[in-house]
């Protein structure tokens, strides 16, 4: 703390007292805002790491800037108080502040070229991303056949957000998010896509695009190449998979090709992607976008390869999934594929299932069509047995070379050129809880639908909801959703899903892997579900065998499967580390030697700190107040009292100058005290005594000084909901501070009393009543010699207001007792006072000695 204000603060005490009491008091008051913030924050973060919710980083960003910004106002506000007070205070603060930030920052970006990489050589998945990565180590390591193409770094993205100056926008929408409201999702998403739909390209970019897209068209039969333009994003394709929740745009050709570039950025902000993306733990900047170009092929069948059944934990079966024409229809869940089942180590299928296609997407003229199958191509399947064979050697080839279960994405030419298109890890249900054996059940238990197939297994029980064409009231916990199609915007409800049943749907479809990553059992080809199971009604879900029952069926429930845990994510490791710079408290005790700055070892601890001496500081205020006695009015009472108040918020409301009646002040804790001290049980006038430490004639009625001089009078500081109160009881002393507004949390109430006319015994035994007395009001008491101090923290207004009355009517009860009560009387005396059996500051019936007098 600079000299210059030490000086500044004690010359004021000494010259504008009255200014240095309103300074500290408004200072304090401030104190105790920042105070209550920083607690609610502190909640919010420990109710996101415990209850397990999730929210964009930018959001914990933004919250953590608004607890670090109160944290240090309340040391701006101790050190408005009394210079000095805070110490080093704000040095740990701007540690462990660095400390948090630090932990909190997004990942550093390097926004230098290449802004666009070839396809001739292996590239880091940092710069293009696991799906393209992995085709590349597909292409280069094990020689399989993928497209010609080329990928937009991810880093490219950074620049585009730099150079349009986006961060700060973006970070404000998305700190807006409320992953609950789908309102909130919608709105936040269509504001976000539009800035990144509308980002200028810089010129190198699109001239680094232009010459690759070039490049590809040298090497092409055809000279101007449709194109595919994918996601690619750093997270993508790998712990999750993200599988259908950005966008690809299909036939592009090169006019079109930085549109079809932002069309596929700006899908990182869908409104499932959001979701997904908060929900897996990951920060914007961490699922930066790199984008995947390739020669569009002109398939005459397409499909999916499962190197492993991912719906039965204990089945190594391979399953080719295939349709007509391009893949999209598939992978979106938009129709039943023809499959081949291969056992391990086989090349003979032992199952094929013929689908049930009606319309295929063909590539024609450079442009994207749906268009009917002709009558030859439903009669038949859409591979040969042997196409089918030759496609389960290569995934075969491709599981042992990333040695880990595939789902594999691929494409048939018309001159049966079988490309590879994305390879990604294949989620199994082995990867959750384990199936089980299987339950009998009772005879009498029919189920509502059966014959469903599974897609991602396990056990649910919850209500039934409704998504027909489009459009689902608000859901419960654990719901069980039934669908006639799998829409791209289911993914943004799958934390409040149990289950989900679709008429149509596919094993093979992007909203099944996701299923099974979060664990929500997932049913399709479920024919008549929406007309078999009615909304509202509560069923259980037997994910395994394809059967839905009426009610709860107990016995299949045991098998229900927990959701996979997050506890690991990256979003949890980091939020609990924030919360150990946080949290943690290790100030407990400030009458402890280690009650200091240099022992904070969080941000809770300095808090705590700023907090406690704020309040010992305002304890303290009766001390200045004597000196600011011009501004005091005197309380016009017939009690023998000379109180002088000094007003320092709303206090007074008569506007006068002369003394002021206690009916016409307005601050609640005063007026409570105060209604104590002038109990009719109370005896003012019995003991008249000279008190020679006054150094002139001055009465004191019933131990209180009262003769005239401001020497020797009480002082108190009042505002609305504050009241700090210097009372003089002739040979002792008591002050009261107190705060009791709205906030319970920052209401309290402190209590020092010391000295006394008797002899040590006498004043011994009045503090012991007085700390049984004050702990059965609810206080925390200490006691040293004939030093009491009393507190309690946190209670409702209305509740401080009546123990203020108690306190008041102990204390003028308990004003000379020192002189006259004995040690065996105490307790009698508590029973006295919590029973109103009487007056008790004289002698007891059994006591007749004459009070002192000196």
């Amino acid at each position: 703390m600079p000299v210059g204000a030490l000086f500044k603060h004690w010359s004021l005490r000494l010259l504008a007292p009255d200014r240095v009491l309103q300074h500290t008091y408004e200072a304090f008051k401030l104190l105790l805002g920042f105070d209550a913030r920083s607690h609610e924050l502190m909640a919010e973060f420990e109710a996101l790491y415990h209850e397990g919710r999730r929210e964009d980083l930018a959001r914990t960003r933004i919250r953590y800037r608004h607890f670090a910004e109160a944290v240090a106002g309340m040391i701006a506000a101790l050190e408005a108080m009394h210079p000095g007070q805070a110490g080093a205070l704000r040095d740990y603060f701007n540690k462990y502040d660095f400390y948090v930030r630090l932990l909190l920052a997004p990942p550093e970006e390097f926004l230098i070229p290449p802004y666009a990489l070839a396809h001739d050589s292996l590239v880091e998945p940092s710069l293009v991303g696991n799906k393209s990565h992995h085709l590349l180590l597909l292409k280069h390591a094990a020689k399989a056949h993928i497209p010609d193409g080329f990928t937009i770094a991810a880093p490219t993205f950074g620049l585009l957000v730099a150079h349009n100056r986006l961060r700060p926008a973006l970070d404000l929408l998305l700190s807006g998010i409320d992953p609950d409201s789908a309102a909130s999702l919608e709105e936040v998403s269509q504001a976000l896509m539009t800035l990144v739909r509308r980002m200028e390209i810089p010129d190198q970019v699109g001239q680094a695009v232009f010459a690759e897209y070039d490049r590809l068209a040298v090497l092409s039969s055809d000279k101007a190449p449709r194109v595919a333009v994918r996601s690619s994003a750093l997270h993508e394709d790998g712990a999750h998979s993200f599988a259908g929740q950005y966008h690809s745009v299909l036939g592009v050709d090169r006019e079109g090709l930085l549109t079809a570039y932002l069309e596929v950025v700006a899908s990182k902000y869908t409104p499932q992607a959001l979701l997904y993306r908060i929900h897996a733990g990951i920060g914007d900047e961490e699922a930066a976008m790199a984008v995947l170009v390739l020669v569009m092929i002109d398939a005459v069948a397409s499909g999916v390869v499962y190197t492993r059944d991912p719906a039965v934990s204990d089945n190594a079966a391979l399953l080719v999934h295939s349709i007509h024409g391009l893949g999209l229809p598939l992978v979106g869940g938009e129709t039943v594929p023809d499959i081949f089942v291969f056992p391990p180590e086989s090349d003979v299928p032992v199952q094929v299932v013929a689908g049930s296609q009606q319309r295929q997407l063909v590539l024609r003229g450079g442009h994207t069509i749906e268009e009917p199958l002709n009558g030859r191509q439903r009669q038949q399947l859409s591979l040969s047995r042997e196409q089918a064979t030759h496609l389960a050697a290569v995934a075969r080839e491709v599981e042992g070379f990333f040695k880990l279960p595939q789902d594999i994405e691929w494409a048939l030419d018309a001159e049966h050129n079988l490309f590879i298109l994305q390879s990604r890890p294949l989620r199994l249900e082995s990867d959750l809880l384990p199936q089980g054996e299987a339950i009998a059940l009772p005879d009498d238990l029919l189920p509502l639908l059966t014959g469903a197939r599974r897609a991602a297994g396990g056990v649910a029980h919850g209500i039934i909801h409704h998504l027909d064409k489009g459009v689902m009231a608000p859901l419960a916990d654990g719901a069980v959703l039934v669908t006639r199609h799998i829409a791209p915007s289911l993914v943004r409800y799958i934390a409040k899903l149990g289950a989900v049943i679709c008429e149509q749907g596919s094993v093979t479809g992007h909203f099944a892997t996701v299923c099974r990553e979060f664990g929500v059992v997932l049913l399709v080809e479920a024919s008549d579900a929406l007309a078999l199971l009615p909304q509202g009604l509560g069923v259980t879900v037997d994910g395994y065998a394809g059967k839905i029952y009426a009610g709860k069926v107990s016995s299949l429930l045991v098998r229900q499967q927990e959701r996979r845990k997050t506890d690991d994510s990256a979003y949890s490791r980091k939020l609990r580390a924030l919360l150990d710079h946080i949290t943690p408290l290790h100030l407990l005790d400030p009458g402890d030697p280690g009650f200091r700055p240099q022992s904070c070892r969080s941000l809770h601890d300095i808090i705590r700190y700023a907090h406690e001496k704020a309040v010992q500081t305002m304890f303290g205020l009766g001390d200045i107040a004597g000196g600011a006695s011009s501004r005091c009015r005197k309380l016009a009472t017939t009690l023998p009292l000379d109180i002088y108040l000094l007003d320092v918020g709303g206090a007074f409301t008569d506007g006068g100058q002369g003394a002021v009646a206690p009916e016409t002040l307005r601050s609640a804790p005063f007026l409570a005290l105060w209604q104590g001290l002038s109990h009719s049980e109370i005896d003012w006038q019995s003991h008249l005594h000279f008190d020679w430490k006054g150094f002139g004639d001055m009465a004191l009625s019933g131990g209180i000084a009262s003769g005239g001089s401001k020497d020797f009078a009480s002082y108190a500081v009042v505002g609305t909901d504050y009241l700090n109160l210097n009372m003089r009881f002739g040979f002792h002393f008591t002050l009261i501070d107190c705060l009791c507004g709205g906030e319970s949390r920052a209401n309290y109430c402190q209590l020092r009393f010391a000295g006394g006319g008797g002899d040590y015994q006498g004043r011994s035994v009045r503090i012991d009543l007085l700390q049984r007395i004050l702990c059965r009001l609810g206080f925390e008491v200490s006691v040293r010699g004939d030093l009491l101090d009393a507190r309690l923290i946190g209670y409702p207004a209305e509740e401080l207001r009546t123990l203020l009355v108690e306190v008041g009517r102990l204390l003028g009860m308990t004003k000379l007792l020192d002189m006259v009560v004995r040690e065996e009387e105490i307790e009698q005396r508590v029973e006295q006072f919590f029973h109103g059996a009487g007056r008790f500051d004289g002698p007891s019936t059994s006591c007749h000695e004459e009070p002192c007098t000196n």
